[in-house]
């Protein structure tokens, strides 16, 4: 019975990491990223899911950009 319970908490688990983040929120931020890079010209309908694992590295990318810039202006404020 317990280990029944854990493999429906971890699969939930990873349900919600592989398809709501990993997915959509870093794909989606990704995309947004290159398209403002490039001005609207990439990616593509086409792109999109070619490229799909590319977008969401830019989507981590841009996360760890944004978290270092913040701690970055924290610590010149002290």
């Amino acid at each position: 019975m317990r280990e029944t319970i854990e493999d429906a908490v971890g699969a939930t688990a990873r349900f919600i990491f592989k398809v709501i983040i990993w997915d959509f929120v870093l794909f989606q931020l990704g995309r947004a990223v290159m398209m403002i890079a490039a001005m609207g010209r990439y990616p593509t309908r086409k792109g999109c899911e070619q490229f799909r694992r590319r977008i969401q590295w830019v989507g981590i990318a841009t996360l760890v950009v944004l978290w270092l810039a913040i701690a970055a202006f924290n610590n010149l404020r002290h």
